[in-house]
């Protein structure tokens, strides 16, 4: 249950990352640090979630799986993020680039 949960938290991630890259129309620095700060962010959100619903429903999580789920997420959603927002927003300012007309 931790690892689908943490999969969906990293899915989200990239989710958010790749309209953060589609979207923002500043220079690459900027969206590289927007899909991070996305990573960084979900998984903090699924600590906080994993944390509350544990704390409500006893023994529903194994509490070692959901910290090598923090610590997965915290180490591999920022960068994955970065990666995807950069990708995402090199391929935009190419297509946009080969629509102009001189």
């Amino acid at each position: 249950m931790e690892t689908a949960m943490a999969i969906v938290a990293a899915a989200g991630s990239l989710g958010i990352s790749y309209l953060i890259g589609r979207s923002l129309t500043a220079s690459m620095t900027l969206v590289a640090l927007g899909g991070a700060v996305s990573g960084v962010g979900f998984a903090v959100l699924f600590f906080v979630a994993a944390g509350i619903v544990g704390h409500l429903i006893p023994g529903f999580f194994d509490a070692w799986r959901i910290g090598i789920s923090f610590v997965a997420l915290l180490c591999g959603a920022p960068i994955a993020g970065a990666l995807v927002a950069m990708l995402t927003h090199r391929h935009t300012e190419r297509v946009d680039a080969a629509r102009l007309p001189f």
